[in-house]
């Protein structure tokens, strides 16, 4: 049992089948008593050139909702613009004022693996951490799959190396780097 599950976002396109896969994932876990709250985690990409009108994680609460979580349940991360964000301003904005240290996170399978080095890295050791993956998304192939897997395995290796020196779990080294000022 988790204190929350946090659904790491992906688009705002409730039609896309990634976005299906780890929301449909994150209701079937909230079903089963994996925990009580569920985060949704996302503001937009941050490759879009214009914001979009309704975030990321307010399109994931809103396909929950629809299918049956009720909205009490679910709050909202809007300000992260990639996995790293997600874990961050989770952290800071919900998971430490609300005392939140069981996490459950929600990710595609060939995401996971970074997810997990990212969870570790921004919550630190203080958390207890599990990801869990969703289904491959409806429609994807093999070679859709190796490629998204290549990319996030080339992905961890830049952000280790980028983040070589910041010691897990500290959040305002991250802030620095997400060239976000701490909150205090």
């Amino acid at each position: 049992m988790h204190d929350v599950l946090i659904v790491l976002g992906y688009c705002n396109d409730p039609d896309d089948p990634v976005f299906q896969a780890r929301v449909d994932r994150a209701i079937e876990l909230h079903d089963k008593g994996m925990a009580p709250q569920i985060i949704m985690s996302g503001c937009c990409s941050d490759k879009l050139d214009i914001k979009p009108k309704q975030s990321e994680a307010a399109v994931m609460r809103d396909y929950a909702v629809d299918h049956g979580i009720p909205a009490s349940a679910i709050l909202l991360e809007e300000e992260s613009v990639d996995t790293l964000g997600n874990f961050y301003f989770t952290k800071t904005r919900i998971l430490e004022p609300c005392s939140w240290y069981h996490v459950g996170f929600i990710s595609t399978p060939w995401h996971t693996f970074r997810s997990d080095y990212l969870a570790n890295m921004v919550l630190g050791p203080a958390y207890e951490i599990t990801g869990y993956e969703s289904a491959v998304p409806a429609g994807w192939t093999e070679a859709d799959n190796e490629r998204s897997e290549t990319y996030n395995r080339d992905m961890l290796q830049k952000t280790k190396t980028q983040l070589a020196n910041i010691t897990p779990g500290d959040h305002e080294a991250i802030a620095t780097y997400l060239g976000t000022p701490p909150r205090g």
